[in-house]
């Protein structure tokens, strides 16, 4: 019997450790939990928009890889937008689209490519000449030697541009495929084109089932493209391969043209995403108007006539629609009037969004306005919390709210601090700035993070020829969307080191605290009357208790979202870990 005091002992002792342990306190606070708060953004920077695109091959339309000499890859290692053409010989004589095409001295071939077995590849493109082509699917094996994968010949070309079409069914699977269109006499080639069989109305179908999971109620388009990047949207709608590749003037690269206004709400249908535009403010609000009609407008208008003859006959319906991106100055301020009264006309229904505010603008342009958006780009959540409070203060009396366009932890650093973005760490901190958001949510209806597919390390997701990986951030965001609800509740007597907030239903009987534990050591957290049902939490499934660990190609799901069980009015926070804890009363 000598056993049984020292048992009464350890129960006295963890009885006495929950008695002891400050429970918190819960206190239901005005607004509420917009699904908005956990939007997205996708702009045209680099190599996010070509890793969600199914294109196979990059600069299609030969006008030339740049490489950007401001700012720096973290790792080195090139990315989609670096594939060039090996064999070209460009020629700016009568080229099918844009500047130049390319004339054929035996193959031309473009490496980097991953394929997989049994599936069908489309090829296509434009040539002209006197003799007839070969394309073809290769692979590289292990001993240097060449394996053919896929090939097929095309009829004879003319001397005048015709487009041509293959279809390529490898016969193996590889992660260093390359392409080769072959002739033997004089052949010019531009806007060639290879597109798995798969894809999602030009999108990676890989892609829209990660994006589609996460449930992002509202993706935002556009950003520094648009001002001051010098993107035009007539440009690019209507037949891609008619586009001319513009040069991004913030970016430095030379952008396909392949993805506009149509692919960018097709997206947004098909992961069930509210679109939101960014309108360039430099083109002026006859074309803003122009692009509200296309989208929005029936087919008996000029505008919705020819987005039906460009495939999509219902209107897209976008309702959010930002003025300009990151702009504030005077000559933006005395604009906005005749931008609202434009894009009202063209749709009374229009949500109208100003880009950074000011006390000027809503003096003088506010009774048109529907948000403000300001941008945060720091780990100083009290700045945030500051320029918040700003905000609702100048806001007082007025209908107006706030949208955060475009958030993260950082935007200009580099080398390792650009590194971070992709860590647990990173996600500690996007979970932290979830919990501002939604104490805010009284003002703050929308928020979108930026960015979501690679973007030297920003992206939630990241793709490469051959697959998709998804980052610690990404599990944070689709964690928020799945449990967050729609009354915001102050939590009080949160441990040290551990950021609270919660969520309850409209009847109150579930509530859903997020509990981001900073420490490198578990903490408990005392319920109170609540009781934990079980819940989710991300967190690094090997438990070092790092916060720089992050996943990668070679261990994908070294940080994930884990589900766990729990019951009683204690929950643990496992170290470094982000936490949804699902409660009944």
């Amino acid at each position: 019997m000598r056993w049984i005091i020292p048992v009464c002992l350890i129960l006295l002792t963890v009885l006495k450790a929950e008695a002891d342990m400050p429970a918190v306190k819960l206190t239901p606070q005005a607004g509420r939990i917009s699904p908005m708060l956990f939007g997205g953004f996708i702009e045209l920077l680099d190599d996010l928009v070509p890793g969600m695109w199914a294109e196979m091959l990059n600069d299609r339309s030969f006008e030339g890889v740049t490489r950007p000499s401001s700012w720096c890859y973290y790792d080195g290692a090139p990315n989609f937008c670096d594939r060039e053409w090996i064999g070209a010989d460009y020629d700016t004589g009568n080229p099918f689209n844009g500047s130049r095409s390319a004339k054929l001295t035996g193959s031309l071939t473009q490496s980097g490519l991953a394929v997989r077995k049994g599936m069908a590849y489309r090829f296509s493109g434009y040539l002209r000449g006197d003799t007839q082509a070969e394309v073809i699917l290769k692979a590289l094996l292990p001993d240097g030697k060449w394996m053919e994968l896929a090939s097929a010949k095309l009829p004879k070309a003319t001397g005048q541009w015709k487009k041509y079409s293959a279809k390529l069914t490898s016969t193996g699977a590889s992660d260093r495929a390359v392409f080769e269109i072959r002739a033997t006499g004089n052949l010019w080639a531009d806007k060639l084109s290879l597109m798995p069989s798969d894809n999602v109305d030009g999108w990676r179908e890989d892609v829209v089932q990660a994006i589609k999971d996460a449930h992002p109620a509202i993706i935002r388009w556009g950003g520094s493209v648009c001002d001051p990047g010098g993107y035009r949207w007539k440009n690019g709608i209507g037949d891609r391969d008619r586009r001319v590749p513009f040069p991004n003037k913030v970016w430095k690269r030379i952008d396909s043209n392949d993805v506009g206004i149509d692919e960018f709400c097709r997206f947004c249908e098909l992961v069930g995403a509210e679109p939101l535009i960014c309108i360039s403010f430099s083109d002026g609000p006859q074309s803003s108007a122009d692009l509200v009609q296309y989208c929005n407008a029936g087919a008996d208008n000029e505008w919705g006539a020819k987005r039906a003859a460009n495939g999509h006959p219902k209107p897209y319906n976008v309702r959010y629609w930002q003025l300009g991106n990151e702009l504030g100055n005077a000559d933006y301020v005395n604009a906005l009037p005749g931008f609202c009264k434009a894009m009202k006309q063209a749709d009374p229904k229009a949500v109208l969004m100003a880009s950074f505010p000011s006390q000027e603008m809503i003096d003088k342009a506010g009774k048109d306005l529907d948000y403000i958006c300001p941008h945060h780009y720091t780990p100083d959540f009290g700045a945030c919390e500051a320029d918040f409070e700003k905000l609702t203060g100048m806001l007082k009396g007025t209908h107006i709210k706030i949208a955060v366009t475009e958030w993260n932890s950082t935007a200009g650093d580099w080398g390792l601090g650009r590194g971070k973005l992709m860590t647990l760490g990173g996600a500690l901190l996007n979970a932290h700035y979830l919990n501002l958001l939604m104490r805010h949510s009284d003002m703050v209806d929308i928020a979108c993070r930026s960015n979501m597919t690679n973007s030297l390390c920003s992206g939630m997701i990241a793709t490469n020829a051959a697959g998709l990986l998804k980052r610690p951030s990404y599990y944070v965001m689709k964690l928020y969307a799945d449990h967050a609800k729609p009354v915001p509740v102050t939590v009080e007597n949160a441990p040290e080191g551990v950021d609270v907030f919660a969520s309850k239903s409209e009847d109150g009987k579930s509530v859903c605290i997020f509990a981001v534990n900073m420490n490198t050591k578990p903490v408990e957290l005392g319920l109170g009357d609540l009781h934990a049902i079980g819940g989710e939490r991300v967190c690094d499934t090997l438990d070092q208790r790092q916060a720089d660990v992050m996943n990668h190609w070679d261990a994908p799901d070294r940080v994930k979202t884990v589900e766990f069980k729990a019951t009683g009015s204690t929950a643990t926070l496992p170290a470094l870990c982000i936490s949804a804890i699902e409660c009944g009363e």
